[in-house]
């Protein structure tokens, strides 16, 4: 299906075809054939780099040139920041009127009435939960519902959050369409059928992608292996450096900022050592990066720390960054010339910076209350799916390294013929029960037990495979408010609860943080 069928604006026409998109992918041509730019509710489950941002571009464009209003949902600040540049690329000029598009992320004490004058606003789900707990009546114009990452919801701890937004933006705006975008799950459907949606799930890649685990110098893949050269001693980088001497680039996953770091510095010497993986044209590339990131704020040892890294072609990339240094490493890998990047897992939740080849050099992480345990094979796939730059490789590499036998046998087994985890409710836990249902008191978006009860049947928790943690919900719900009101946070008035004045500053900010 070519972009000129579609039944979308002009403008938008034009701009993706100076973009260099002219055809859709087949994901995409489901999605049209599905509804999605008529106003039909869809959930689109589909890996990485599949274009599920575009579909929303499309949708957003419909309502948009109906006068409608649209928001857009993101799990993280660096997710929100990308999706605001690319929807200005593509939506920042109209035929008759100029889009107004907002991010916003930050400042939880607000309800930010500057907003009710944009068409699209991006925020994360945290800062969505905190406009509704100050009462944004805008967002009951709101024509189009976009909820990104939506899998995010099966999270112990930012779940819940997402969950609630989005059941409230239902009950706030009933006629709104819903787009929600995941990564391929297994239960989708039972997600697509919470929300009242269609539902299409995909495995199709612009870039075909090839899981290996890397153990004793070979790459070993579920249909052969391939023996690499030994370039380095370190089998992370040995695999990061024959990437780039094969002209490929290579991202490193950490999973936490400090080996991010420690890694980028690895990689800076290890490249050194091998000349060859950066050209003379690249390395001027590298050196103006460096110096634009030096001039940008202040100057600091973190600063001249990271531009040294960059002009050797490694950096790292993670939430302690600003904004301008982010940006200025990301446009560095976009153009090629930066070989190495070691990040943490905000780029695999969406941020577009695929490579050739992606490298996994651990799956386990510390966790406070559980101690190391392995990541979700959800995650590991959302790691995976980074690998294959469209247009630029013929295949992508997803790398995991073994250091012993028991771990090739179970990266095989567990990781890349496994198949994702299914996502479910986190709201059925008393914290979670109590932070939401305090809120929804405070705001007043229920005061009656009977409302409250009401609110919970419509969340993620209902659906029947889920029926029985419901029961405690509703016993949880009750208890609390009796609790709150024995604690002086709200009183009942005749059959109706209020939150009393004392207690409405903290239940005004979000559960979450981001």
């Amino acid at each position: 299906m070519l972009i000129t069928d579609l039944p979308i604006p002009d403008y938008l026409k034009s701009n993706l075809l100076k973009a260099g998109i002219r055809e859709l992918y087949p994901p995409q041509v489901e999605a049209i054939r599905r509804n999605v730019l008529s106003g039909k509710n869809l959930v689109l489950a589909t890996p990485t780099a599949s274009g599920k941002t575009l579909v929303a571009i499309l949708a957003a464009s419909i309502h948009l040139s109906k006068g409608g209003k649209v928001i857009y949902l993101t799990p993280l600040r660096a997710l929100t920041s990308e999706k605001l540049r690319e929807f200005k690329e593509l939506l920042a000029s109209g035929e008759d009127r100029k889009v107004k598009v907002a991010a916003t992320s930050g400042d939880y004490d607000s309800e930010d009435r500057w907003l009710a004058d944009y068409d699209v606003i991006i925020c994360t789900n945290e800062k969505a939960d905190s406009l509704l707990r100050h009462g944004a009546e805008w967002m009951r114009d709101v024509s189009l519902i976009i909820a990104d990452e939506i899998h995010v919801i099966g999270e112990p701890e930012r779940g819940p959050t997402l969950e609630v937004v989005l059941t409230r933006l239902r009950q706030m705006a009933p006629s709104a369409q819903i787009l929600s975008l995941s990564a391929t799950i297994r239960n989708a459907e039972e997600l697509a059928d919470w929300l009242g949606c269609e539902c299409v799930i995909s495995e199709w890649r612009p870039v075909p992608l090839k899981e290996a685990v890397y153990f004793e110098g070979k790459l070993e893949f579920n249909d052969g292996s391939l023996k690499l050269k030994n370039y380095e001693s370190d089998p992370t980088l040995n695999v990061a450096i024959w990437t780039v001497m094969e002209g490929g680039q290579a991202l490193i996953f950490a999973l936490s900022r400090r080996k991010a770091e420690s890694l980028a510095e690895k990689a800076a010497v290890a490249l050194s050592r091998h000349p060859e993986c950066i050209s003379y044209e690249e390395a001027e590339m590298l050196r103006e990066a460096a110096e634009n990131m030096m001039s940008e704020g202040e100057r600091s040892s973190f600063t001249e720390r990271l531009a040294g890294l960059m002009v050797r072609g490694s950096a790292f990339h993670h939430a302690g960054l600003g904004y301008k240094h982010r940006q200025i490493i990301e446009e560095a890998f976009r153009n090629r010339c930066l070989k190495i990047l070691c990040a943490t897992p905000t780029l695999a939740a969406g941020v577009n910076l695929p490579a050739r080849t992606v490298i996994i050099p651990e799956l386990w992480r510390y966790e406070p209350t559980y101690g190391m345990q392995y990541i979700s094979v959800m995650e590991y796939k959302q790691f995976s799916g980074r690998a294959g730059r469209p247009r630029y490789d013929e295949v992508g590499y997803a790398v995991s390294i073994a250091r012993k036998e028991v771990e090739r046998e179970m990266i095989l087994s567990r990781y890349i013929m496994g198949l994702p985890e299914k996502i479910y409710s986190r709201l059925s836990s008393e914290r979670h029960i109590r932070i939401q249902t305090l809120a929804l008191i405070a705001t007043r978006a229920t005061e009656s037990m009977k409302e409250l009860l009401s609110f919970f049947r419509k969340d993620f928790l209902r659906i029947p495979v889920w029926r029985r943690r419901c029961e405690g919900q509703n016993h949880a719900s009750r208890r609390i408010l009796g609790q709150a009101r024995h604690g002086g946070i709200c009183r009942r008035n005749a059959e109706r609860h209020e939150a009393r004045q004392e207690g409405l500053g903290a239940l005004h900010r979000p559960a979450d943080g981001c």
